[in-house]
C-alpha cells in the first residue's frame, strides 16, 4: 500500500513573496503621486528629489529584495540544488539593496561614484530576472502545471527582449553623457512591470512544483 501525503494550505515562503511583491508594487505606484518625476520621460530613481519619493523608492526596492530572498527559499524547497540559480537570485537581491544605498545623481548634476554604482545595480536588477526565470522554467515542469511553465517562459523572454531593447536604446546615450531619450521613463516602467510579473510567475511555478511533491 502506498501512502499519499497531502499538505493543506500555502507555503509561508509563497505568501511572503506575494506580500513582498505587493509592498513593492504599492510603493512603486505611490511614486507616481509623490515622486515629483515625469513618468514618461524621467527615471524612477529620480524620485529621490523629494523625501516621500526617496522613502517609497527604498520601500519598493526592499520589497523586491525580500521577494527575491523568499523566492530563493522556495527554489530550494521545490527544485534540486542548483548553484547558478542561487547566485542569480542572491546577486539580484544585493543589486536592489545597492540601488537604495547608492542613489543616482539628479539631472543637472555631475555623476559621481555613487551614481555609477547605482546604475550598475539598476542594470543587474533589470537584467537578472529573465535569466533566473528561464532557468526556473527549464528546471521545473515535471510536477507543476505545464501551463504555468509556459507563462513563465513567455514572460521571461518578454522581459529579456524588453531589457535588451531598453539597454540598446538608452545605454549609448547615457554613456556619452547625452541623457535619456524621449519616453525613456515610460519604457523603464514597462520593464519594471515585466520584472514584477516575472518574479510573481516564478513563485507561482515553484509553488506548483513544491505542491506536487506533497500530493
Amino acid at each position: 500500500m502506498t501512502a499519499t501525503i497531502v499538505r493543506a494550505g500555502t507555503s509561508r515562503w509563497y505568501r511572503n513573496v506575494q506580500l513582498s511583491l505587493g509592498l513593492g508594487t504599492a510603493a512603486g505606484a505611490g511614486l507616481l503621486l509623490v515622486g515629483d518625476v515625469d513618468p514618461v520621460d524621467q527615471m524612477v530613481s529620480e524620485s529621490i528629489r523629494t523625501a516621500p519619493g526617496a522613502v517609497l523608492l527604498a520601500l519598493a526596492a526592499c520589497g523586491l529584495a525580500a521577494a527575491g530572498a523568499w523566492l530563493l527559499v522556495g527554489a530550494r524547497r521545490a527544485l534540486p540544488p542548483a548553484w547558478p540559480l542561487t547566485v542569480l537570485l542572491s546577486v539580484w537581491c544585493v543589486s536592489l539593496v545597492t540601488v537604495v544605498a547608492f542613489p543616482t545623481n539628479l539631472p543637472g548634476t555631475e555623476p559621481n561614484v555613487a551614481a555609477a554604482v547605482h546604475r550598475f545595480g539598476a542594470a543587474l536588477m533589470a537584467a537578472l530576472p529573465p535569466l533566473f526565470a528561464l532557468l526556473i522554467a527549464k528546471r521545473a515542469g515535471r510536477g507543476t502545471d505545464p501551463a504555468r511553465v509556459r507563462w513563465l517562459r513567455a514572460a521571461g523572454w518578454s522581459a529579456f527582449a524588453a531589457c535588451v531593447a531598453f539597454a540598446a536604446a538608452n545605454g549609448p546615450a547615457v554613456l556619452l553623457g547625452q541623457g535619456h531619450l524621449p519616453f525613456a521613463g515610460l519604457a523603464e516602467r514597462v520593464l519594471l512591470a515585466l520584472v514584477l510579473a516575472v518574479v510573481g510567475l516564478c513563485a507561482w511555478v515553484l509553488e506548483g512544483e513544491e505542491r506536487s511533491r506533497w500530493t
